[in-house]
């Protein structure tokens, strides 16, 4: 075997592993940042909820007082909503005593929703949204969401915590603006579409591969 032939079969071996190793890159970078640039894809039977629309929460959610409420839906296989569960954090500890707090999840392994139970601050509880009902009645479909029930359960916000999915535009806190709104006795604000459009991830998104991979939950 010649130079030449054994330091082309070397270039080309290079390659391969260079090529395996920026498609990882790749695909980690478009799981975990470029996918979520977009708005998330609405369901083909997706109906829409307004604003001052009624819903019959009460008795899944079952408030034993007259505070309103606050929902806060998470996805623990999500990315955007991992990020924002911190803010989240701040925002419950904050209104813990004003908001009847819901944290609600789709159904999952019962290991991972008992780690997400045991990580809840404040007087939050967890849900679990058998066959979507919560998400159906407040027109949510992606993760992260907040969103506000008056006193008489009906909806007086939905949409984004902020314009920046890493939640550092303080002049962009659509949420805790809402929050405050609400708690003021003002009608529901009028917000543009960076509040309103869904951002993230579905619902139902289930675990990635990197993250089956390395036990990521």
């Amino acid at each position: 075997m010649n130079f030449s032939s054994t330091l082309n079969r070397r270039v080309l071996l290079l390659s391969g592993i260079l090529g395996v190793i920026f498609s990882a890159i790749f695909y980690l970078f478009w799981t975990n940042e470029i996918q979520y640039l977009a708005p998330t894809k609405r369901p083909e039977n997706y109906v829409q909820v307004n604003i001052s629309d009624s819903t019959t929460l009460k008795g899944i959610l079952g408030n034993k007082d007259d505070r309103p409420t606050y929902i806060h839906y998470y996805n623990p296989y999500c990315p955007c909503s991992k990020f924002n569960y911190g803010y989240y954090s701040e925002i419950a500890g904050k209104y813990r005593d004003r908001f009847n707090m819901y944290l609600v999840i789709r159904e999952m392994d019962e290991d991972v929703i008992d780690k997400i139970r045991e990580s809840v601050t404040g007087n939050t509880t967890v849900i679990i949204d058998k066959n979507g009902e919560i998400a159906r009645q407040t027109g949510v479909y992606s993760t992260p969401q907040a969103v506000l029930l008056n006193t008489d359960y009906t909806l007086y916000y939905r949409g984004n915590y902020n314009r920046s999915k890493y939640c550092t535009v303080k002049d962009y806190n659509y949420a805790e603006m809402a929050i405050d709104s609400l708690l003021s006795g003002r009608p529901a604000p009028l917000f543009d579409h960076f509040a309103t459009t869904a951002y993230g991830c579905s619902l139902e998104k289930e675990r990635e591969i990197y993250q089956v991979l390395f036990n990521i939950n």
